[in-house]
């Protein structure tokens, strides 16, 4: 999860000014507006994840899939891209804050050991983002980031599919041997 957001999110900047075009100016003001919608995203994701912890994440990992899509369609239109960014924003920004909950609901009776494998597995994360989205700006450009997103998102929905899957096997196993 943190892999798919990071691979994108560490070159915004980058992206935003060689394959959207943007000046210096104008990409300091999307990110002051991504930093912006950032905030409200992270209060609403602490209220959805009150109610239902695996459907805010999937919720806000839609948006490594969703993100490369409408960037792609926004094309050189500026204002579609502003809007995009504005979503975007909202989509990424919780990210650390959904991806630790959910990692830390898998082992309720071991929270300081959830906490810690949450902590060390995000920062694998941002680290084999940055590192594979570098590697494909060097060697494709960094227009592709956004599609790495996009492929570490579909893992990452993968994985919660395995998660849900195991999860329901031992809870069946455990009612059974009751």
């Amino acid at each position: 999860m943190i892999t798919a957001w990071f691979s994108t999110y560490s070159y915004f900047a980058d992206y935003l000014g060689k394959a959207k075009g943007m000046d210096a100016s104008m990409v300091s003001y999307m990110l002051f507006l991504f930093g912006i919608i950032g905030i409200i995203a992270n209060r609403i994701a602490g209220k959805m994840l009150n109610k239902n912890i695996t459907a805010t994440l999937a919720f806000f990992l839609s948006g490594t899939i969703l993100i490369p899509v409408l960037l792609s369609v926004s094309g050189g239109n500026t204002m579609a891209t502003i809007i995009v960014i504005g979503v975007w924003g909202f989509l990424y920004s919780p990210s650390f804050l959904n991806a630790s909950t959910y990692m830390i609901s898998a082992a309720p009776d071991a929270l300081e050991f959830a906490n810690s494998l949450a902590t060390s597995f995000g920062n694998l994360g941002v680290t084999l983002g940055t590192t594979i989205g570098g590697w494909i700006i060097m060697s494709q450009g960094v227009e592709y980031t956004p599609w790495i997103g996009f492929v570490f998102g579909i893992l990452a929905f993968f994985m919660m599919i395995l998660r849900s899957v195991l999860e329901k096997r031992r809870s069946v196993l455990s009612g059974c041997l009751k």
